[in-house]
């Protein structure tokens, strides 16, 4: 008899641990949803808007962001150019020298676009949107902008392999 209420008190504790067990799993989950959404607010930001920086300086930081893109485009299909006028032996060299005037030409009329426009934008915008935009690599920081393909060469060289197309 007294097996027989020892094994339903047994019977019985058992679901209470399971209980208990899914209450923690959902306290833990709820704890986990909670620091989430925090970190996500956290993770906001700041805006254009919160630096000080009016509509009018919006549209010409986007012109300028476009520019930079312009840019960044026009000088990988130039060094295509380029480099299929090295491969080619057949090229003469006044045609070599046409093309590379042209292309530094173009080069230096760009950077003399954006140096104008970021002069232009140091002059009105506030401290603050200043350095952040620079941080960002928005205004000029020094730091040539980066692609995915030399991001891609610096892992590579970093961890020690040569890239496929590499002279060596």
């Amino acid at each position: 008899m007294q097996n027989a209420k020892r094994i339903r008190n047994q019977d019985s504790h058992v679901p209470a641990k399971h209980l208990l067990a899914i209450l923690i799993c959902v306290a833990l989950c709820g704890v986990l949803a909670w620091a989430q959404k925090s970190s996500d607010e956290n993770q906001k930001g700041i805006t254009l808007v919160d630096l000080g920086v009016t509509e009018e300086q919006k549209v010409q930081l986007e012109g300028l962001w476009d520019l930079k893109r312009q840019k960044d485009i026009q000088a990988l299909n130039d060094l295509k150019t380029l480099n299929r006028l090295a491969k080619d032996s057949l090229v003469e060299d006044a045609e070599i020298q046409d093309t590379l005037d042209k292309f530094r030409a173009k080069r230096k009329e760009i950077r003399g676009q954006i140096e104008g426009i970021e002069e232009e934008l140091i002059q009105t915008l506030p401290t603050q949107a200043q350095l952040h935009l620079t941080l960002m690599g928005v205004l000029d920081n020094g730091i040539p902008r980066r692609t995915k393909k030399a991001q891609k060469a610096q892992a590579d060289k970093n961890t020690g392999e040569t890239p496929k197309g590499s002279p060596e």
